[in-house]
C-alpha cells in the first residue's frame, strides 16, 4: 500500500493498522456505549447484565488466548520464513480446535457464574467461542492473507454486529436477548471471513506430522509475557471490582475503554513503520549476519536498526503526545457525549495519561520480541502487571483514584522498558551472536 506512493494508499495502510491491532477491542467499546444509550431508553436492567457480560467476555478471551496465538502466530511466521508452508495447516488445526472446546467451557461456565438466563446463556457461549477463535485467526490471518482480508471482515463483520443488534431490539422487540443474538451474528460473519482468507493462503498439501506443542515449549517465555501483559490491561479493573464494588467497576470500564481510543493513531503509525522501515532495516542486518558479512559492516547495519527502532519509540510518543493533550482537553465534552456524569472526567484524564504510557510499553516489548530478547520482555509485562495492581490498590487505600495508580504504573514501566531497550539495542550484536547455537558455548 505504502509502495504505491499515493494518498488512498497510505490511507489504506494506517487503516489496516489500526483494523489488525485495534478492531475487536474498538468493537466492543462501540457496543458497550450503544448500550448504555439503548438502556436509558429501557425500563429493565437486563442491558446493563448484558453490558457487564459482554465485557467480561471479551476480557476473558483476550487474557486467556494470548498465549495460545502468539505461540501460534509465532510458530506460523517461522513456518513462512522457512517456506514450509504445508508444516502450518494441521498445527493450525489443532490449535482452532482447542480454542473452540477450551472456551466453549468458558463461555459456559461464565454463564453459570453470572446467572444469565437460557436464552443469555447460550447466546453468552456461543459469542465466547466466536471471540476466542477470533483473536487466534486475527493473529495468524495478518500474516497469511492480505491485510485487505482484515478490514474485509471487520469491515462487514463490525456495522452488521451493530446493526443486528439494534434491529433485532426495536424492529422485532426482542429487547436484551435480541441485541445480544444481532451482535453475535456480526461477530460470527468476520470469523467465517478470517477463516476463509486463511484457508485459502494454506497450501492442499498438509503435513499432518506437524505438532504445535515444540512450539510452546520454546516460545513459553513469549508466552507467558503476552499473558501478562494482557492480564495488566484488565487488572485494575478487577480491583476497582474487588474493593469498590460492581457499579464504580463499571464506570470505570467505561471511562478506561474510552481513554483507549486515544492510542488509536499511535497504533496505526507504530504497525505501519514496524512492518515497513523497520522491517526492511531489521531483514538486512539478519541477511548479513546469516550470509558471514565483515564484522564491520554487521556493526553498520546493527546500528541502523538500533537508530530506526529508536526514530519509531520517538515518533509513536510524539503522535501519541498530541492525541493525549487532545483528549485531555476535551475530557468534559467526550464524557457528555458519552453519557457519563463530570464525576467521570478525572478518572478518564488519568486513564488517557496512562493509556498513552501503556502503549509505548506494547511497542518496547514488541521491539523485544523482534530481536528474540524474550526474558526482557517477559520481565516488562509482569512488571507491568504487579505494578499496576498493587499501586491501585495503594491509592484505592489512601483514599485516592484508583486510575491514578493505573496511570502512574504504566509510567514507571513505560521509563523502565525504555531504559532496557536501549541498553540492548546497544549490544544487539552481541547479544545476537550469543543467542545463536554455535554461541551457546562461548
Amino acid at each position: 500500500m505504502i509502495d504505491r506512493g499515493s494518498l488512498a494508499g497510505t490511507i489504506g495502510a494506517y487503516l489496516t493498522g489500526i483494523v489488525v491491532t485495534s478492531a475487536p477491542w474498538l468493537l466492543t467499546t462501540a457496543v458497550l456505549m450503544s448500550l448504555r444509550i439503548v438502556a436509558r431508553q429501557h425500563a429493565t436492567a437486563d442491558f446493563a447484565v448484558i453490558e457487564r457480560m459482554l465485557t467480561t467476555i471479551y476480557a476473558l478471551t483476550v487474557v486467556l488466548s494470548a498465549p495460545i496465538h502468539v505461540v501460534v502466530s509465532r510458530y506460523t511466521a517461522d513456518r513462512m520464513y522457512d517456506q514450509r508452508l504445508d508444516l502450518i495447516g494441521a498445527p493450525l488445526r489443532r490449535a482452532l480446535a482447542l480454542t473452540v472446546g477450551g472456551f466453549a467451557v468458558v463461555g459456559l461456565v461464565l454463564m453459570v457464574v453470572l446467572r444469565v438466563s437460557l436464552g443469555l446463556g447460550i447466546a453468552g457461549t456461543m459469542l465466547t467461542v466466536i471471540v476466542g477463535a477470533q483473536w487466534l485467526m486475527l493473529s495468524v490471518g495478518g500474516g497469511m492473507s492480505s491485510p485487505l482480508v482484515v478490514l474485509r471482515a471487520f469491515g462487514f463483520g463490525a456495522p452488521l454486529s451493530l446493526f443486528g443488534a439494534l434491529v433485532m431490539d426495536r424492529w422485532f422487540g426482542l429487547g436484551a436477548v435480541g441485541y445480544l443474538y444481532g451482535f453475535a451474528a456480526g461477530q460470527l460473519l468476520t470469523l467465517v471471513i478470517l477463516l476463509h482468507s486463511v484457508a485459502r493462503a494454506i497450501p492442499g498439501e498438509v503435513d499432518e506430522s506437524a505438532r504445535l506443542w515444540p512450539a510452546f515449549k520454546e516460545y513459553r517465555l513469549l508466552a507467558f509475557s503476552a499473558l501478562a501483559y494482557y492480564m495488566a490491561i484488565w487488572s485494575d479493573k478487577l480491583v476497582v471490582y474487588l474493593v469498590v464494588g460492581a457499579e464504580a467497576a463499571a464506570l470505570y470500564a467505561a471511562v478506561a475503554a474510552l481513554g483507549w481510543f486515544s492510542v488509536i493513531p499511535a497504533f496505526g503509525w507504530i504497525y505501519v513503520q514496524i512492518e515497513t522501515t523497520f522491517y526492511q532495516r531489521f531483514r538486512t542486518f539478519y541477511a548479513a549476519l546469516e550470509g558471514g558479512a565483515p564484522l564491520r559492516q554487521l556493526e553498520a547495519n546493527a546500528r541502523v536498526v538500533a537508530q530506526e527502532a529508536s526514530r519509531i519509540l520517538r515518533g509513536a510518543a510524539l503522535v501519541q503526545a498530541v492525541v493525549t493533550g487532545i483528549a485531555l482537553g476535551g475530557a468534559p465534552y467526550l464524557m457528555r457525549l458519552a453519557g457519563l456524569s463530570e464525576v467521570a472526567v478525572l478518572p478518564f484524564r488519568m486513564a488517557v495519561v496512562g493509556a498513552a504510557m501503556q502503549v509505548i510499553t506494547l511497542l518496547e516489548i514488541l521491539l523485544l520480541y523482534y530481536f528474540d530478547l524474550r526474558r526482557d520482555a517477559l520481565v516488562i509485562s509482569v512488571t507491568l502487571f504487579v505494578t499496576e495492581t498493587a499501586l491501585t490498590l495503594v491509592c484505592w487505600a489512601l483514599g485516592l483514584q484508583p486510575a491514578l495508580g493505573y496511570a502512574f504504573a504504566c509510567g514507571l514501566t513505560c521509563t523502565w522498558g525504555a531504559v532496557l531497550v536501549q541498553r540492548r539495542l546497544g549490544t544487539l550484536l552481541v547479544d545476537t551472536f550469543q543467542s545463536q547455537p554455535f554461541g551457546a558455548g562461548i
